[in-house]
């Protein structure tokens, strides 16, 4: 299979639009006598017109070979071993090429005195267990998952090398998936997201049959480790195109795969204000990330959780000792269902019960609470929360835009608009329990005796 060559400049871009740390990782490695070229996102992007967030090496080395080269380099992983490179901040990351699993035990010799390599283990269902078999940058472009992502680029060369048409690809905004959908999809099922994550991320259109045969095989996602669909769902949502992904995942089916409870919740009756929840806050998500402001994978799981929280409340909470404690206990119970399908680490679902338990001291607005309130830490993440449950109806829109002037008063100001809070407590039937006054100690004299 002969490859096509391009030259970069035709397409508009060179070796200034490449990070420092990429271009010397590169540099090193062909240096040292091996291949070394940038692959994947990165490339696609470049020829997308779009800059590239990070730059992906791969070379011929094998990874104890390109850990002798840098300095600053450790090999990762089992699955799949790389090695990251240091360089300054900038971590890059390098990759030795691999071959496909049914290749030859032939193919399995890359270089001269090479050792053979077993083929990788897989499940029952065709998962790959571990992609540890090297080869040829030709057996690395054919065991890629689509062609837009199997395009080589040498930027100190500046020449970009295409096996499988992928340029071609690109130019008719088209997603092929390479090999046959059976195999491709049972090898690594998160492909069947990524054809929706291109999709909604890239506009490329899958080319015909392809999402008829993600339908077919869909199921296959539900053996994927959670802990890998994490970062999955966060790629779908935090890169400024969540809405489109939700409306691919829902038309797809693979929201009810991902997200059970939440799909359970919209598509029953009233579902729609819920969805229109979700929708909202993924249009907020989106902006931000275009304004390049920060975005938190906590408030994205407090939005999709939050009906399942509350209907999970009603019930959870008894026998809880207080408020806090029944917020809590809810908020577990719901996260440790959705772990099932996707795991949150503990420090996200943590962070997302937090802005559940504060929309009951926002919406209660006790005088007392409103400074500490407006102080804590997670204040932000929840009054966003609170201005999207406003924007359905949820709650009066009065009270959103109470903690939205509140914010902007000068200190007097401020105290002034807290102290006619206490003419309007929003339970006045429910009051704290009064404290007994403390009794005070008997004085006694020096014969012991009690006074009094």
């Amino acid at each position: 299979m002969k490859p096509a060559y391009h030259s970069a400049n035709d397409f508009g871009f060179g070796r200034h639009m490449i990070s420092r740390a990429a271009l010397d990782v590169v540099r090193g490695l062909q240096e040292a006598g091996f291949d070394g070229y940038l692959v994947g996102g990165c490339v696609r992007d470049l020829l997308l017109d779009r800059r590239p967030k990070d730059f992906d090496v791969t070379t011929n080395a094998t990874p104890e070979q390109v850990r002798r080269i840098f300095r600053r380099a450790r090999i990762i992983g089992r699955r799949f071993r790389l090695v990251h490179v240091r360089h300054g901040r900038e971590v890059v990351e390098v990759a030795t090429y691999r071959a496909n699993p049914a290749a030859t035990r032939a193919s399995l010799l890359p270089w001269k005195n090479s050792r053979p390599r077993s083929a990788p283990r897989t499940t029952e269902e065709g998962r790959l267990l571990d992609d540890n078999v090297y080869g040829s940058m030709e057996d690395d472009a054919l065991r890629r998952d689509f062609t837009v992502n199997a395009i080589y680029y040498d930027p100190l060369e500046e020449r970009i090398v295409d096996f499988l048409g992928g340029v071609r690809d690109i130019r008719a905004q088209r997603l092929c998936l390479i090999g046959k959908p059976a195999e491709r999809f049972a090898e690594d099922p998160v492909r069947m997201l990524r054809v929706v994550r291109f999709k909604a991320k890239l506009g490329l259109e899958p080319e015909r049959g392809l999402m008829k045969a993600v339908g077919r095989h869909r199921s296959l996602l539900s053996s994927v480790p959670p802990a890998r669909l994490f970062d999955e769902v966060l790629k779908l949502f935090h890169h400024a195109h969540g809405v489109a992904s939700w409306e691919e995942l829902r038309t797809s089916g693979f929201a009810d795969i991902l997200f059970p409870r939440t799909v359970a919740v919209l598509d029953a009756p009233g579902g729609e204000r819920w969805e229109t929840l979700v929708l909202r806050a993924l249009e907020n998500t989106d902006r931000r990330i275009s304004q390049n402001k920060p975005v938190i994978a906590a408030f994205l799981y407090a939005v999709l959780l939050w009906r399942p929280f509350g209907l999970e409340l009603e019930t959870a909470g008894r026998g809880a000792a207080n408020h806090s404690e029944w917020v809590w206990q809810a908020g577990d119970r719901v996260f440790a269902e959705q772990c099932r399908q996707v795991a949150v680490p503990r420090r996200i679902s943590s962070q997302a019960i937090e802005i559940w338990q504060l929309q009951g001291s926002l919406e209660r607005r006790r005088p007392r609470s409103v400074q500490p309130m407006l102080d804590n830490k997670r204040f932000r993440a929840a009054y966003d929360f609170l201005l999207l449950r406003a924007s359905i109806g949820e709650i009066p829109q009065e009270l959103a835009a109470w903690w939205t002037r509140i914010q902007n008063l000068g200190p007097r100001e401020r105290e002034e608009t807290i102290r006619q809070l206490s003419g309007t407590d929003p339970n006045p039937g429910k009051r704290g329990r009064r404290r007994r006054p403390r009794r005070r100690p008997a004085v006694r004299q020096a014969s012991g005796q009690k006074v009094g």
